[in-house]
């Protein structure tokens, strides 16, 4: 009777995880609700030296960037044309320091590759404000 017992019980385990195999396509994989709507790799590099990166995320904001809320806040405004940040338009120095800024990634499934050349940092900052 014994045996009988054992596998019956075996019988109701196979049963059970023959069920929890069909039913586990059906349920959304944990990584895919942490993947960011946006990721992008922002480089800064000023000519006379000092270059940094990081990465920013969206949706949920987070990455190595200090400020990723008001860095994906900006370029929500643009849907993440960095082509159209223009944060704080205004007079800077005429000083030629040359920086140069690259933005690759993804924002929201669109590619996203960006490099411009600011003739200094504060024209840089005006320009992209919090991203960089």
């Amino acid at each position: 009777m014994t045996r009988t017992l054992t596998a019956a019980r075996r019988m109701a385990a196979l049963g059970l995880s023959a069920v929890a195999v069909v039913a586990a396509p059906g349920a959304a994989p944990p990584a895919a609700a942490a993947t960011p709507a946006a990721d992008l790799f922002i480089t800064v590099t000023p000519k006379d030296g000092g270059a940094y990166a990081m990465r920013l995320r969206c949706d949920p904001d987070g990455g190595t960037h200090p400020r990723p809320g008001k860095a994906c806040d900006a370029l929500r405004t643009v849907d993440g044309w960095v082509d159209d940040l223009d944060v704080d338009p205004g007079p800077c120095p005429m000083i030629y320091l040359p920086v140069d800024v690259e933005v690759t990634g993804n924002w929201y499934r669109r590619a996203v590759s960006y490099r411009h050349e600011f003739p200094n940092e504060c024209v840089m900052r005006r320009t992209l404000g919090p991203v960089v």
